[in-house]
């Protein structure tokens, strides 16, 4: 299946490692001129060697904290220059929201981890929005966790940040749509990175139990015998931003193996 993807300029957040590093090499296997954004510049620059030997074409390293207003905007002015004046796609995925007891977590918690998240995404797809719309469309896609529809006592901040994100998805695909921007999410629920060990270790400290009780129950809905992997997710974010995907906006596709229980997942 061809996705239409060669030479398409797609910046990705949060792509120095986990699912943001699968996503930038996923997309550079298609052809697309890659631009990978995160703070550690050091792992960014390794993945853009690798990128380049996929795609064969040039991709671009921006080292930043999206946690600020200042490095969004500066960030989408350098991917716009090495897009030529254009981004076709943007991939939010930056942010790694903390867990915790709700009853020890401060109030700077809570925003310090939403102003990249919640923040982050929303500073990012206002930046990039009128370049798109200049250029006659585009797609945006967000890595929202699953958390947004399975409510945590040890993860409260995450959870109601994803809603917050799958909520803004659907309301700026209406905005989108009259200008051919395409807004859709991805929401992946655990998936095999150091990210999920770094969560689990802080779950099982909140709720009283080993990392390998937590481990375990965390893992118990997954009825393939797996959690995901960060290519699983990266597949399903290349699709959606691709030719193929061309009708499809507003909604969040969750990527779980079938551990939601619900119909309407």
């Amino acid at each position: 299946m061809n996705l239409e993807l060669n030479d398409k300029v797609v910046v990705v957040t949060g792509a120095s490692r986990g699912i943001g590093r699968a996503i930038a090499l996923g997309m550079a296997a298609e052809g697309a001129r890659v631009v990978a954004v995160a703070r550690d510049k050091t792992a960014l620059d390794k993945l853009v060697t690798e990128a380049r030997a996929r795609s064969k074409k040039d991709a671009v390293a921006v080292g930043a904290d999206l946690s600020q207003l200042a490095e969004v905007e500066r960030v989408v002015e350098e991917a716009r220059r090495a897009g030529g004046g254009r981004i076709d796609v943007l991939v939010n995925n930056a942010g790694a929201i903390r867990g915790g007891g709700f009853l020890d977590m401060p109030d700077a918690q809570w925003l310090n981890d939403w102003s990249l998240k919640l923040m982050g995404y929303i500073r990012m797809a206002r930046a990039v929005f009128p370049i798109m719309k200049a250029q006659g469309g585009g797609r945006i896609v967000n890595v929202v966790g699953a958390a947004a529809r399975n409510p945590t006592a040890t993860y409260l901040p995450g959870g109601a940040a994803n809603a917050a994100l799958v909520n803004f998805t659907k309301g700026l695909a209406d905005l989108g749509a009259e200008c051919g921007i395409l807004v859709t999410a991805v929401s992946p629920a655990a998936t095999r990175t150091e990210r999920w060990d770094q969560l689990m270790e802080q779950q099982a400290k909140a709720a009283g139990k080993t990392v390998d009780e937590m481990r375990a129950t965390a893992q118990a809905p997954y009825k393939l015998g797996r959690i995901a992997t960060p290519e699983d997710i990266a597949d399903v974010v290349c699709f959606l931003a691709s030719a193929r995907a061309s009708f499809i906006t507003g909604i969040c596709i969750t990527v779980d193996g079938g551990a939601t229980r619900g119909v309407y997942a």
